[in-house]
């Protein structure tokens, strides 16, 4: 894996990525902070980031106009750029589409969702966050008429595992909702399939066959309460 992936970001979006001092280690990238859009056309040239992420409506410059530069430019047309927007707005979407964007991410943000977002991009592993041992019932499915239930063996704030001898595909899109034990509380979020356990090739020996899920858009009060339920267990 290289060691100097770049992904140059505009500031609003740095409370998303919790940077550190072992941030590039652990991640598998270093961020590029500019302050606004024009700013990181600015730095283009000097920075060469593999990656650039920002608003639709960054300050300075539009992430549209910015894209529509990068594409004309034959040294950096090859830097794929992400865009931030409303999921309501169809004018914004069809902004970003002429743009010829490398992707969307659509509003509400959360960090997940931007860093699964740029490991995809950057062509880089799935890391683990830590998981905590459990078993409780899940529904997983693509929409409101195809429903599963399942068993999660180990649940973090990034996401589950859930055991199954059916998995569904790597990078498959899907709903996901359970119950917190002890709790009335039904947590709720889109999830991406990062990673498939089988029985034949074990990516870990230590799990059943079954699937790892990526959390994309937990709302802060199910963020919050995860971490409350996982502490309580740890303790």
């Amino acid at each position: 894996m290289p060691d100097n992936l770049k992904v140059m970001i505009t500031r609003d979006l740095l409370a998303f990525f919790d940077s550190d001092v072992d941030f590039s280690r652990q991640e598998g990238f270093a961020l590029l902070v500019v302050e606004d859009g024009l700013e990181a056309w600015r730095e283009l040239d000097q920075s060469w980031p593999n990656l650039v992420m920002m608003d639709l409506n960054a300050a300075g410059m539009a992430g549209d106009e910015f894209s529509r530069r990068i594409n004309k430019d034959a040294h950096l047309r090859h830097i794929p750029v992400v865009l931030m927007v409303a999921s309501q707005n169809s004018e914004d979407l069809n902004r970003c589409l002429k743009a010829r964007c490398a992707d969307i991410l659509f509003k509400p943000l959360s960090k997940h969702l931007l860093m699964a977002a740029a490991r995809r991009i950057l062509g880089l592993p799935f890391r683990s966050f830590p998981r905590t041992p459990m078993c409780l019932e899940v529904r997983y499915g693509l929409n409101d008429r195809d429903i599963h239930t399942g068993s999660c063996v180990n649940l973090c704030s990034g996401g589950m595992f859930i055991e199954t001898r059916q998995p569904l595909p790597l990078e498959q899109l899907l709903h996901v909702d359970f119950l917190l034990p002890g709790t009335t509380r039904v947590i709720a979020s889109p999830a991406s399939i990062a990673w498939i356990n089988t029985e034949q090739d074990p990516v870990n020996k230590n799990l059943p066959p079954g699937m790892g899920l990526q959390f994309l858009s937990l709302n802060l009060n199910d963020l919050l309460a995860i971490c409350r339920y996982i502490r309580l267990r740890t303790e």
